[in-house]
């Protein structure tokens, strides 16, 4: 095929990838039960053995892994068609790069090294699972950075990796609990997604469609991308 058969316009290849999002937030802050959230037929990648807040639901498939072959191996049975679904949830890239170092470690003998081959697997394995056509939430645990401000970022191993994956996504969000006073003027603590870098969190919506604060809702959000056709995703790539 020639590369002038390939030109389309953006949203037909938008279209046709999904949409990549990562969220992270603070251990209890519901990063689980908004995978639940998310349209289509969903497939949750788990991690973290942490299933109880969305053990009732009946519309979400899972695979828990513990070995580095079986992220892999998924990601590839997610290309070639072999699992068909519209969102598939990893849960969380947090424990998934540990389980990739101990993979690293197994394979050499000076620790230094598996932990500077770690960030190139992690980088690898993820940017394999950005590219599937369809959509994709990588989940992340929190950390709070002290320097050189303190601020807020996802969670990885090594000390560049929480900020480098940052820069794969169109959308990157904040999984926050936030108090708020209600009309009676009692103090509430609502769960909100930020979209947009402040308060030291990391936060960025390329599409520049969401608003500074979106409600938990993947279905929602996806919603206001655009994104309002789940069967053009899914589907075996090309």
């Amino acid at each position: 095929m020639s590369f002038k058969d390939r030109i389309v316009t953006p949203e037909t290849l938008v279209n046709k990838q999904g949409v990549k999002i990562l969220v992270y937030g603070a251990a209890g802050v519901g990063k689980t039960t908004l995978c639940a959230t998310a349209p289509g037929k969903k497939l949750m990648i788990d991690m973290e053995s942490g299933l109880l807040s969305v053990k009732d639901q009946k519309d979400i498939d899972v695979i828990q892994v513990k070995e580095a072959k079986e992220i892999i191996e998924i990601c590839e049975a997610l290309k070639n068609g072999e699992l068909v679904y519209d969102t598939v949830c990893l849960d969380s890239v947090s424990e998934m790069s540990e389980i990739l170092l101990n993979f690293e470690k197994a394979r050499q003998k000076d620790i230094r090294a598996a932990y500077g081959n770690v960030q190139d697997t992690v980088t690898g394995v993820m940017r394999a699972y950005r590219d599937l056509h369809m959509n994709v939430v990588f989940v992340s645990k929190m950390e709070r950075v002290a320097e050189p401000t303190a601020s807020y970022e996802p969670k990885m191993v090594g000390s560049k990796l929480g900020q480098s994956i940052t820069y794969f996504f169109d959308e990157v969000l904040a999984l926050r609990v936030i108090e708020e006073q209600d009309d009676e003027g009692n103090i509430v603590r609502n769960r909100w997604l930020q979209t947009d870098v402040g308060q030291g969190y990391v936060a960025k919506d390329r599409s520049g469609k969401l608003d500074g604060f979106e409600l938990p809702n993947l279905t929602d959000v996806l919603q206001k991308l655009g994104m309002n056709n789940t069967q053009e995703t899914g589907g075996k790539d090309e």
